[in-house]
Order: C-alpha cells, then structure tokens, then sequence
C-alpha cells in the first residue's frame, strides 16, 4: 500500500488564516460603521439651534406669561417671580403688562413676523431702587409695550422737565407702534424681541386681566 502523502503544513493553516482574516474584517467595518453613526449624532449637552424669527401663532394668546428674563445688548438679566412682572395678550387685541412697578395697558395686532403693540395707559408709581431685576423688567417692559423714551428738548414751561408731574412722560396713542418678533412660542414658553432688547417669559396659567372676545378686523385697529 502506498501512503498518503503528509499535507502541506502551510495548508493546515490556510483555513484558519482566512477565517480570522474575514472576522478581523467584519470587526472593522462595525467600528467604522459605529464611529460613523457617533459622529454624525449630536454631542450630547449641545444647544439646541435657535428658532427662526416670525413665528405667527396664537398659542401665547389668553395666557399668563411671566417675565424670567431680559437681554438687552449682550447682557442678560434674570427676572425672579418675586417681581411678579408679567404680559397678557387676549384675542379681543387687547393687552396688558406689568413691570413689577407699573401697569401698562395696550392693543396689538398681528404681522407676518409678530405683532405691533399700541402703548395706551400706564400707571405712573416711581421707583427709587436699585434691584438689577426691576430695573431691567422697567427697561425691558418699557421697550415692548411703549418703545424708546422720547428725547426732551424742553418743556412747555422751559424748565426742561418732562411735563407729567411724576416725571414719566405722557402716553401719545398716535405714537408709531411697537413692532414685536416672535423668536419662539410653545405652550409654556415664549421669547419676543423688540427695539433690539429680547424677553424671555414662561406661562404660569391663563389670563386673568384681559378679556376673551373675538379679535377684531385689521382695519378697525388703532393706527391702520
């Protein structure tokens, strides 16, 4: 009987060889595919991107919407609930805002990036403080409902002051209006923006100082 020749000894190994090369192979398309997943995935902890401004919607109507912060440059002032300053709008266009100090009453009506805000009445209540929140809730506030302060030249009598006994000056309801953005509106959240100062509110519950009618004709509204 003739023998069998011995295999080859390079043969023996063969098999295992390319078993293990095809592994190592799978194996490294999984971490490619793994690390490729990870990178295209936002980092965890990562902000959000900002919402783009023109936000029309009339969620934020026949809500509480209390002041938690102003932004006025590159500084941002937080507002705390002691303050209690806060903004109502109702769907009759009316509404209302208060500073911590002063009430403010007013209208508005909508536009394709907002809202326009009448100033009407104020309260006139002085404040000789110094707390950062109220100040910048009066500032911010102010801004939103009112606009800019008018600069006085002088005053009917030239003494050069404003002329309202309190020093605040008077409310001109034919004044240009307030022309706010809406940056973001949620049912809980809401961010306006307007003469460059931008208020960030949350909602604490439903309007309590504005009325819910129906809200009235464009043309009807005051300045149009």
């Amino acid at each position: 009987m003739t023998d069998s020749p011995a295999p080859d000894r390079r043969s023996r190994w063969l098999v295992p060889l390319v078993a293990a090369a095809g592994l190592a192979a799978v194996v490294a398309v999984g971490v490619v595919l793994t690390r490729t997943h990870r990178d295209t995935s936002a980092p965890v902890g990562d902000a959000l991107p900002s919402t783009s401004p023109g936000i029309v919607s009339s969620s934020y109507v026949e809500s509480h919407w209390r002041l938690t912060a102003v932004t006025e440059g590159s500084v941002t002032t937080a507002i705390p609930a002691s303050i209690d300053a806060s903004l109502e709008l109702a769907t009759d266009g009316t509404v209302f805002a208060y500073d911590g100090v002063n009430a403010i009453n007013g209208t508005f009506k909508a536009t394709s990036a907002g809202f326009d805000i009448y100033g009407g009445l104020t309260t006139l209540a002085g404040y000789g403080g110094n707390d950062p929140g109220v100040l910048a809730a009066e500032s911010g506030m102010g801004l939103l409902m009112l606009g800019p302060p008018p600069v006085w030249t002088a005053s009917p009598d030239a003494s050069g002051a404003p002329p309202t006994a309190s020093g605040a000056p008077p409310i001109n309801s034919e004044a240009s209006p307030v022309h706010v953005t809406v940056l973001a509106a949620t049912p809980e959240l809401l961010t306006l923006q307007a003469n460059g100062t931008r208020l960030a509110f949350i909602r604490t519950g439903p309007a309590e100082r504005v009325n819910a009618t129906p809200i009235p004709d464009n043309s009807s509204a005051p300045g149009s």
